[in-house]
């Protein structure tokens, strides 16, 4: 079994669930990623139902307390009798409406605190990825209902003891400068509303795939520039298509690194996997042993990087391709100290 050491300052971990895992709970994903050698997980918020009902057999308890559901938020009457929500944070009075989330890998917040609390015990950095299809700069219903997606994840990624949450963002609108605009607006109102500061998890903004969806790198820039609690995500697959092949040489890497860890939140959060492209587009992911987008290469430039860093397997093979990259990156270190060795030899 490969085993991760305190001093390892890089980080490799997985999106999803283990697929050697006979388990498909959210506890039993961190047991199973620690199994594995590996030391971070990005939980995947999938195949979730939230519904509303009237709190009536509730009222007296909190949140929190609730043992069938998760309970993402209490709507209550205000002054001129219409609902709106007050949190999870209080006790449910018989006059509320609660918004209850179903998810197949958690039934309730204790085992949101207890899979938290394995993860600390076992040094398995968590994070949470929203849905998937989002589109936070539609106007209408479906960017209400991407808001809403995004607010439960936060509040379930607190619960969980996540560093950050990680997003996409949706569809370029009519120009970019107005995409960037709106997606502001919408980053600013979201982490005013759950800061990081009342325990909420950082929003990480992921690079896009495609051309047509909001963002690329520069944007994510821009973007953390203006909303200052907002992370932009470095999947290295995501860039690499929308430069058409970008990351070929040491010093391409480099230079992608160097620009997104100013604004990474501690640990630089990246992602990788191999990657077909064609057009400026995503095509689709692949092992990392596939394509010209090369792990090998990434390692070269990260046995001098002195800060932490995360590196999340995307690749269809996942954990073993996470596995793979941890070996990778070994060689590449060991190679580093052997020359070292070699010139200390010479000199003396």
């Amino acid at each position: 079994m490969i085993e991760i050491t305190d001093l390892v300052m890089i980080r490799f971990g997985i999106a999803g669930i283990p697929l050697t895992s006979k388990g498909r709970t959210f506890i039993e994903s961190v047991e199973d990623t620690n199994m594995l050698g590996l030391n971070a997980l990005e939980v995947q918020l999938l195949r979730v139902n939230v519904e509303e009902r009237p709190a009536l057999d509730l009222a007296g308890m909190r949140p929190h307390d609730v043992g069938g559901s998760i309970i993402v938020d209490v709507l209550r009457q205000n002054e001129d009798g219409n609902y709106e929500g007050v949190g999870v944070d209080t006790i449910i009075e018989e006059d509320d409406i609660v918004q209850e989330l179903f998810w197949n890998m958690a039934r309730n917040y204790d085992d949101l605190f207890d899979g938290g609390k394995l993860a600390k015990e076992l040094d398995v950095q968590l994070s949470l990825h929203a849905p998937y299809y989002m589109d936070l700069l539609d106007e209408g219903e479906i960017g209400d209902k991407s808001y809403n997606h995004l607010k439960w994840t936060l509040i379930i990624g607190k619960a969980m003891g996540c560093k950050r949450v990680v997003t996409h963002t949706g569809f370029y609108k009519q120009t970019k400068k107005e995409s960037i605009e709106k997606a502001t607006s919408v980053y600013k109102n979201i982490s005013k509303a759950f800061p990081v500061s009342k325990g909420f998890p950082h929003i990480g903004v992921e690079v896009a795939g495609k051309s047509e969806i909001f963002g690329n790198s520069s944007d994510l820039i821009s973007l953390a520039k203006k909303v200052k609690d907002i992370e932009p995500i470095l999947n290295f697959p995501h860039v690499h298509s929308q430069g058409d092949g970008s990351l070929i040489e040491i010093k391409d890497f480099e230079a992608v690194v160097s620009e997104f860890k100013k604004y990474s939140k501690g640990d630089l959060y990246s992602e990788f996997a191999g990657v077909e492209y064609k057009d400026n587009n995503e095509v689709k992911l692949t092992a990392i042993k596939h394509g010209d987008l090369k792990f090998e290469t990434l390692a070269e430039s990260l046995v001098d990087f002195q800060d932490d860093m995360t590196i999340i397997s995307s690749s269809p093979l996942l954990e073993h391709d996470a596995q793979y990259m941890y070996l990778i990156y070994l060689r590449a270190l060991g190679k580093k100290m052997q020359r070292k060795a070699s010139v200390k030899k010479q000199v003396a």
